[in-house]
């Protein structure tokens, strides 16, 4: 067991530092998950505090891929780099601590990351020349990764939450009657054949109305509400990775500069490698 084990022993400061990194990305990302788990609604109302909730977490999303991606393209052999990645699907597990939905979590987490430091490698050790262009085309499957756990995180917490009764959150249905109800009562301010009184009680009986609509919305979807959860995994899915594709120049950029300045201090440097090729020839 010890000589199977003996690239373990010989690994170099440097490598510590990155498998370090790799820990350090599967802790935050336990983390954030974790944090939508129990505080979800946090990302959507008020609308203010979710602007900053939704920045902070998709900020943390890209800088932590960036990170991933950074390392990846370090850690030699592959075996060395996959050691990583299991010590960060620990790392999430224990930081997450949310029951059978965070150990599943993590073995997606492993599973999606392993899957990345395989193609990438390979497509790398392909290359004559390196070159950051897979970097950036395999970056999205860390998106897909982290689109999946944040959305099987949210709907764990609606889960939780809901405890089998539909909840339509407070906060979510004044916000929508806040916007039905303006444009109506701007409509109504315009009607010069109403008095101020006639007025109230015309957006007096729309507010009744709006209550009796969410009661009976309510009662409708109530017995299909076990299957809310896994209703809301895809659409959210879709939102996060129309996100981070959009923002994903933003992981590039930060390689890049990354790149030039542990270049330029000596931690990287670019060798020149020669190989043996195997062709047939008459």
């Amino acid at each position: 067991m010890r000589l199977e084990l003996d690239w373990l022993f010989e690994l170099k400061r440097r490598e510590i530092i990155f498998l370090a990194l790799l820990v350090l990305c599967g802790g935050v990302i336990g983390f954030i998950c974790g944090r939508v788990s129990h505080q979800y609604l946090e990302l959507f109302f008020p609308f203010a505090q979710a602007l900053e909730s939704a920045a902070w977490v998709l900020g943390t999303l890209l800088v932590t891929s960036m990170v991933i991606t950074l390392v990846s393209a370090f850690l030699r052999p592959l075996r060395v780099l996959l050691f990583g990645h299991a010590l960060g699907a620990i790392a999430f597990l224990l930081v997450w601590r949310g029951g059978w939905i965070a150990f599943a979590g993590a073995l997606l987490y492993i599973a999606g990351m392993a899957l990345h430091a395989w193609i990438l490698t390979g497509e790398l050790g392909r290359r004559l020349e390196f070159s950051m262009r897979p970097l950036l085309y395999e970056q999205r499957k860390i998106f897909m990764v982290l689109a999946l756990l944040l959305s099987l995180s949210f709907a764990s917490g609606y889960q939780s939450a809901a405890q089998d009764e539909l909840r339509i959150p407070e906060n979510f249905k004044r916000a929508a009657e806040e916007m039905m109800l303006a444009g109506l009562e701007n409509q109504v301010n315009h009607q010069p054949d109403l008095d101020s009184i006639q007025r109230e009680i015309f957006l007096e009986q729309a507010r009744t109305n709006l209550d009796d609509t969410w009661n009976d919305l309510e009662a409708t979807v109530q017995p299909y509400v076990r299957f809310i959860p896994l209703g809301l995994i895809l659409p959210l899915y879709f939102l996060l990775m129309g996100l981070l594709d959009s923002l994903g120049w933003l992981p590039y950029l930060l390689l890049w500069l990354a790149f030039r300045l542990l270049n330029r201090f000596g931690i990287l440097r670019t060798i020149t490698e020669t190989s043996e090729r195997k062709i047939l020839k008459l």
